[in-house]
């Protein structure tokens, strides 16, 4: 194991005698815990720690009670500097020569440390393989890394959280974690594949329902289709014990379903069946699939039904709404008309198709967000498809989520957006989606351990999703939490290189962090690669104004107002730039302009970087009050 204390040597530059009193404190405070654990000090280098211990389980559960250990004493002691530490572990053949290790295990074990957050613990697969199932706290990979010196790819897992109070609910006692697989077309028509996705969709989100039951959420299980991977691989990288796999092919009217569950560990079918019906049955073979799953884990889960309720009776409506589902998940503009357009025939086809009028409101919701029409109007169009989908089933968990989302960036009723939030995630536990705007809405409004908890969340139910690294990192960056803000963008490009708004978050953390050429690079490229976006563009300005770069900074908001002359562009951004030149007076205008049009970017005014030079002008503070932020 090897553990170091994070900025120690920035601590040292600025205050020489406070960081050797901490550096000492921190010695005492870790090695009772080494001892009490059959640990033995190999050496210490500076601020760093190496040492073995008999077992990987002991060298885990030893690490777990050190970062405890710090936390309660940064919790205590408030006005001092806190310690963090990394800690990172592997588990391999070392030799030993005049008291000292050497070898290839001490190597990676030092490579691995440095991927560790602070405060958090990494762990080679080796290690992974050997306290599985044996510690409380949940494993989650973060991938596999080449590491300096070493010729294969390293698969790297982290522990988290190892700390009371800092996380969401630990996984209840024999509570089942369950992979969803995609569905497989294996029909000639490629055309189906919308009954393929919208079928494993829907059964996630019913067996979301049973109780004891941790379900993975769709956009990581995603990730695995097409993928050559065995279920003990998959099992292995989403941490779950079950994995439920099948496939779909329709012919004319008939629909031939196939389904596998699988468990992990040993590989072993706990039950398989076929189904063969008419395409008017696809509702009942949905049903009877979840009852069948239900019944396969009822050792596992307690034997606890889940409440399962009708989506509708009209199998027509529900392929409609498969299609739409389908479409909607592919975040384009004419995808999403052609979903708004396949909900409303659901609807027509049942009035009372309570999620279907939900996912209508999402696509005007979506549309509204990205400037696709004018946010006034688009939320004004979602607002009633979302109160008939509350009318019609008041206890529809998306239709609460989107409330919340509605309610926070148009009406900016924080109470009532936390309250729907809450509801979501009452109904559905299993909602990363929930989780994250939650984590949003906290964020916003610099509820910052609560923000996180809500976060680690989602992290644990979609380990995979772009999205939710994104927000880890964009969490944990106006938490001033920097590198780990870092590692989870990083992870966020990892899943999709191309993504672009990890990538431009990472510039301004890397900034912040000191590395201000290489943060303004990865911004800029962006820029380059979608010149259209102005928030990339404000993000950029803000960089360049901070970096001691005004002309530049000017240039760009030149560009933009220019632009705003012949087209609309998001007021709020334009503030942005004007407020990073210094041209508040102008900033304000813009932001009244943003106002005006209930901006669904207001949300985040209390914390947006942009305007940390009108924090203290009290119009300013009259806004932040005229769009309903509590007192501090």
């Amino acid at each position: 194991m090897f553990s170091d204390i994070v900025g120690y040597t920035a601590m040292t530059q600025s205050n020489e005698s406070l960081a050797l009193k901490l550096l000492e404190e921190h010695r005492k405070l870790l090695r009772p815990i080494f001892t009490s654990r059959g640990g033995i000090e190999v050496k210490t280098i500076g601020d760093a720690f190496l040492v073995e211990f008999k077992s990987a389980l002991d060298a885990v559960n030893a690490a777990i009670e050190m970062q405890r250990a710090l936390r309660r004493r940064n919790e205590e002691k408030t006005t001092t500097l806190r310690v963090q530490i990394r800690v990172g572990i592997h588990v391999g053949d070392v030799v030993q020569i005049g008291g000292d290790v050497y070898g290839d295990t001490v190597n990676i074990a030092s490579r691995i440390e440095k991927l560790a957050e602070p405060g958090g613990i990494a762990v080679s697969s080796q290690v992974y393989d050997q306290i599985r199932n044996k510690i409380e706290y949940p494993i989650t990979k973060m991938g596999d890394y080449r590491l300096k010196n070493v010729e294969l790819p390293t698969s790297v897992y982290e522990v988290l959280p190892v700390w009371e109070g800092a996380h969401a609910e630990r996984p209840e006692p024999g509570a089942v974690r369950l992979a969803v697989m995609p569905l497989q077309n294996i029909g000639a028509d490629k055309e189906d594949e919308y009954l393929a996705e919208g079928l494993t969709e829907e059964l996630i989100s019913v067996l979301s329902g049973l109780p004891r039951l941790k379900v993975i959420a769709r956009t990581s299980v995603m990730r695995y289709k097409g993928a050559n991977k065995t279920v003990s691989e998959i099992g292995k990288e989403l941490n779950v014990g079950s994995v439920l796999e099948g496939s779909v092919r329709r012919s004319t009217s008939r629909l031939r379903v196939t389904m596998n569950l699988i468990d992990t560990g040993s590989e072993e079918c706990l039950w398989t069946e076929k189904y063969d019906r008419g395409l008017a049955d696809v509702l009942a073979v949905q049903d009877e699939i979840a009852e069948s799953v239900a019944a396969a884990l009822k050792a596992k889960t307690g034997g606890e039904e889940a409440e399962r309720r009708k989506i509708t009776s009209e199998p027509e409506a529900f392929l409609l709404y498969l299609k739409g589902r389908y479409r909607l998940t592919r975040h384009t503009e004419s995808e999403v008309k052609e979903a708004t357009n396949l909900f409303e025939q659901a609807v027509q086809k049942d009035p009372q198709f309570a999620s279907a009028y939900a996912l209508l409101a999402q696509c005007y919701l979506f549309e509204g967000f990205f400037g696709l029409l004018p946010p006034s109007e688009a939320f004004a169009k979602a607002r009633p498809f979302l109160n008939k989908a509350l009318e019609i089933d008041s206890d529809l968990d998306v239709a609460h989520m989107l409330m919340g989302r509605l309610l926070m960036d148009q009406d900016w009723d924080w109470s009532g957006a936390e309250a729907e939030f809450r509801r979501a995630i009452e109904l559905s536990p299993n909602s990363a989606e929930a989780h994250y705007r939650y984590a949003l809405l906290l964020n916003d409004l610099g509820r910052n351990d609560q923000a996180i908890a809500e976060i680690l969340a989602a992290e644990e139910l979609d380990p995979l999703s772009v999205a939710v690294s994104q927000v880890a990192g964009t969490v944990l960056y106006y938490t001033g939490r920097n590198r780990e803000a870092i590692a989870r963008f990083e992870r966020a490009l990892e899943i999709d290189p191309h993504a672009a708004l990890p990538r431009v978050n990472m510039g301004l953390a890397l900034f912040k962090e000191g590395q201000v050429e290489e943060g303004i690079r990865d911004v800029k490229d962006v820029v380059e690669l979608d010149p259209h976006n102005v928030f990339f563009k404000a993000d950029l300005c803000y960089l360049y104004a901070k970096a001691g770069r005004p002309d530049e900074a000017r240039v760009i908001l030149a560009h933009t107002e220019e632009r705003a002359g012949r087209e609309y562009v998001q007021p709020v951004a334009v503030a942005g730039m004007c407020a990073c030149v210094g041209d508040y007076d102008k900033a304000l205008d813009w932001l009244e302009k943003g106002f005006s049009e209930h901006s669904p970017y207001l949300s985040s005014l209390k914390i947006e970087r942009w305007f940390e030079g009108l924090r203290s002008d009290s119009r300013f503070v009259e806004m932040l009050r005229r769009i309903g932020f509590p007192s501090d």
